[in-house]
């Protein structure tokens, strides 16, 4: 081996410390640019991560090709950073054959298949002196990134600065604000970190979800060649806004055969179907009522559950995710969500942002955003047309529109706009009301109290999405509140 020099040592040091970096944090950028001597903005991310890995190669070349590395020919400090250089060196390597096999794993479903280039990968561990037990650890560890990596990138599109802070919150709860901690200590340990996902309905909240749940680590296997289960088994959703309260219980702890009218067969519910190495997201969580969240405590905290009409007790092992689009804070006051629960559901409570908001914050945002969602109807929208539908809502949509039903509005508005060439917005006819109502009193017209506070409460709702904020604004109760808005008769 070639003796290394002192800038050969800070190089590698260098690489050793980009390992631990977030790749969505501008904190990344810069370090990637001082490993390159370059500055912010010259390079994208894949662009920066092709140069470094040609650099790493050239360096560790210099020493002995990197086939020969062995982790034994080192010691103490330059041991631990040559280790995590290598590291990163054999991801980069595997990368896109983890994400080909990432695509085929989720189009076999739920049952494991074969990691093709296993054999390939665990002689790079094997011959660089790797022990079995690290080895399948890694291989896991490169799995798990490339997915956290690939499902937070295509769920969470968008450049605004709190998207930018949405990922990487995103990406610090997979794999903790400190991956040394992360890999020393709590790799394929995360259960009891739970998450609790805010936002207005429409901004996101089931994506944001999915890629966590889909992202935690699952063990390889090292004789059978496979993870011991796939990753899109590991993700359990249910939206409790679905299902009436009388089988909310049902949904969540499953039920035996008879438990009640309508039982004509076991139903295995949510903390069921959840693998040890998955996740079960709750949505709409805030709806729930005070008995049904006092079991789902229960659940929480001793890990246990009873299927509906059975005394067999059940064991839970994977995460919990849970969102609501209701002020949480509100419901807590009001007594309507039990403070015991909150402190359980929130070992991380993440805002998902609006699309007004990201679009106040960039307003270049709606191009790439339209361009992501026309691709649900075409395989690869002509960017032409993208452009063109961006003009027709800039035209036809006012410009704070406030877009109350969120990214899924925007959907919506695409669709209309691609049939008919025009969108009006729910809001921009009730928010008219209210201008409208005050015009009328200006010319004489004089509307009553009650069709004034009818109007204002309806453009309250539209411009905050929740009762709660209706309530708390106009000081009336959440109930009347919400009679003005549904049933204004």
């Amino acid at each position: 081996m070639k003796k290394r020099q002192p800038e050969q040592f800070e190089f590698f040091e260098q690489i050793a410390d980009l390992a631990f970096v977030n790749p969505f944090s501008r904190e990344r950028e810069s370090a990637d640019c001082r490993v390159l001597n370059g500055t912010p903005g010259q390079w994208d991310l894949s662009r920066r991560s092709e140069k470094i890995q040609a650099l790493l190669r050239e360096r560790l070349q210099a020493l002995k090709p990197p086939a020969e590395f062995r982790i034994g020919d080192y010691r103490g400090r330059v041991r631990e950073i040559m280790e995590y250089a290598w590291l990163f060196y054999q991801f980069h390597e595997f990368q896109d054959r983890f994400d080909r096999f990432i695509a085929a794993q989720e189009r076999a479903g739920d049952e494991p298949i074969e990691l093709p280039f296993a054999d390939e990968v665990t002689g790079c561990f094997r011959r660089a002196g790797f022990g079995e037990a690290d080895c399948a650890k890694y291989i896991g560890l490169f799995y798990q990134l490339r997915r956290g990596f690939l499902f937070i990138n295509s769920s969470v599109s968008g450049d605004c600065p709190s998207i930018v802070e949405l990922r990487m919150r995103l990406w610090n709860h997979i794999f903790t604000f400190n991956p040394h901690w992360y890999l020393d200590y709590l790799i394929g340990r995360m259960e009891e970190f739970s998450t609790l996902l805010l936002g207005a309905t429409g901004s996101g909240k089931s994506l944001a979800a999915r890629a966590i749940g889909c992202s935690g680590f699952i063990p390889f296997d090292l004789k059978r060649r496979r993870f011991r289960e796939s990753f899109t088994r590991s993700f359990q959703a249910i939206n409790l806004a679905q299902f009436p309260a009388s089988l909310l219980e049902s949904e969540l702890f499953g039920h035996k055969k008879g438990a009640f009218t309508g039982a004509i067969e076991n139903h295995p519910g949510g903390f069921a179907r959840c693998s040890p190495y998955g996740a079960v997201f709750i949505d709409e969580i805030g709806d729930i009522d005070i008995p049904t969240q006092v079991k789902l405590l229960n659940v929480i905290q001793d890990r246990t559950f009873s299927p509906v009409g059975s005394h067999e007790r059940q064991r839970f092992s994977g995460r919990v995710i849970s969102a609501t689009h209701r002020d949480i804070e509100q419901l807590r006051r009001d007594g309507h969500f039990r403070d015991d629960l909150y402190y359980r559901l929130c070992s991380d409570v993440i805002v998902v942002p609006g699309l007004q908001q990201r679009l106040r914050e960039n307003p270049e945002e709606l191009r790439p955003l339209i361009g992501r969602l026309l691709k649900r109807v075409l395989d690869n929208p002509d960017g032409q047309l993208v452009a063109r539908i961006e003009d027709r809502i800039r035209e036809t949509v006012p410009q704070h529109y406030s877009w109350p039903g969120n990214v899924r509005e925007l959907e919506q508005c695409i669709r209309r706009i691609c049939l008919t060439g025009d969108y009006r917005g729910a809001e921009n006819a009730r928010s008219s009301d209210v201008g409208t109502a005050f015009r009328l009193a200006e010319t004489g017209a004089e509307p009553g109290v009650q069709q004034l506070l009818q109007q204002y409460c309806r453009f309250l709702y539209e411009k905050y999405g929740s009762y709660e904020a209706v309530a708390r604004i106009t000081r009336l109760d959440r109930r009347t509140a919400r009679k003005y808005i549904v049933d204004p008769s």
